[in-house]
């Protein structure tokens, strides 16, 4: 008797549209449009209640190349999903709408632990303001905190794909004064392991460049001792301490793999002036499954003006597709 084969497993990926008040939806709606169904994929999109009677125009969008089942319960949906049988043509094309009242904080718990617990393969993060996630009744301020308390042990840090040079942030959202003694020997070691990670996932041998802290990359100890205690014996395939106001010339951006960059704005003022914030994807690095993010803000002020562009969700998702189809 011949053996039967079993079906492959559905991959499933988390779309949190974020605050309601702001882009998120509306990026997402139009992102989904131009992506169109992915054969053995289903996209989970969370989004707040209201939005079906404020935002129409958008579920239009979606309706017009999607077949929305719409649930209130990531549960119930996911023991749905269980029992589709994804070899009917006609499943191809569903998309799990989750019509949720809680705060938008709450959909990323929820969706990252689902992750964490192989529910579901990929997380996908609309722009979310932090002061909705304080009215959540959270500590954290954003994202990477809200991941931190779920996966405490692991080491995280932010990262951002270009389409012409790629930067990994060595410490989190904390005040300047504190950067300099944040950045420890178990910090520094921790970031280039995670920029090693980086290089491997975008696929390049190219040396991995880091910036220093200081001016002119602290001028041999003259202007600070930081370039001289932590970087100036660097890991294999690392180069520098570079000159921060000159590292991100163009002869640079094909030169290496990526910038390690040791602060927020040192990497994503460079990343966003050159990029702008209609392009390029957010992802963390050292998490378990695979996280992308659009680079932008909730632009409170396009809120439902059709105005937003979505490419970024647009590249953020494609990328999530990309390293979940890898297996990272």
């Amino acid at each position: 008797m011949p053996t039967l084969k079993s079906k492959p497993a559905l991959k499933k990926i988390a779309i949190t549209t974020g605050d309601p008040s702001g882009i998120g939806f509306e990026v997402t709606a139009k992102a989904l449009a131009q992506i169109k169904p992915v054969k053995g994929t289903l996209f989970f999109l969370f989004r707040d209640q209201q939005q079906e009677k404020k935002q129409a125009r958008y579920f239009k969008l979606i309706d017009s190349t999607w077949t929305r089942l719409t649930f209130f319960s990531l549960d119930v949906a996911l023991d749905f999903v269980s029992s589709l049988e994804i070899n009917k043509p006609t499943q191809n094309n569903y998309l799990i709408d989750l019509s949720l009242k809680s705060n938008a904080a709450d959909w990323v718990v929820q969706a990252a632990t689902a992750c964490l617990n192989k529910n579901l393969d990929g997380l996908v993060t609309g722009p979310l303001s932090k002061t909705l996630v304080k009215q959540s009744g959270r500590k954290e301020l954003g994202h990477t905190g809200l991941f931190r308390t779920l996966c405490p042990k692991a080491e995280l840090h932010m990262a951002f794909v270009g389409k012409d040079f790629h930067v990994l942030i060595a410490t989190d959202h904390i005040p300047f004064s504190k950067i300099e003694s944040s950045l420890n020997k178990k910090m520094m070691a921790s970031s280039f392991k995670a920029a090693k990670k980086m290089q491997a996932l975008i696929g390049s041998k190219k040396d991995i460049a880091v910036l220093g802290l200081n001016p002119h990359a602290g001028e041999s100890g003259l202007i600070g001792s930081f370039e001289n205690k932590f970087l100036k014996k660097l890991p294999q395939g690392f180069r520098g301490p570079l000159v921060p106001d000159a590292a991100f010339l163009k002869k640079n951006w094909n030169k290496y793999s990526l910038f390690l960059c040791l602060y927020h704005d040192q990497g994503l003022i460079p990343f966003k002036m050159h990029h702008g914030q209609d392009a390029g994807v957010h992802f963390t690095i050292g998490l378990p499954f695979v996280r992308t993010s659009v680079d932008h803000g909730t632009a409170f002020e396009l809120y439902n003006k059709n105005l937003a562009n979505p490419n970024s969700m647009l590249d953020a998702i494609n990328l999530n597709l990309k390293l979940t189809t890898s297996g990272v």
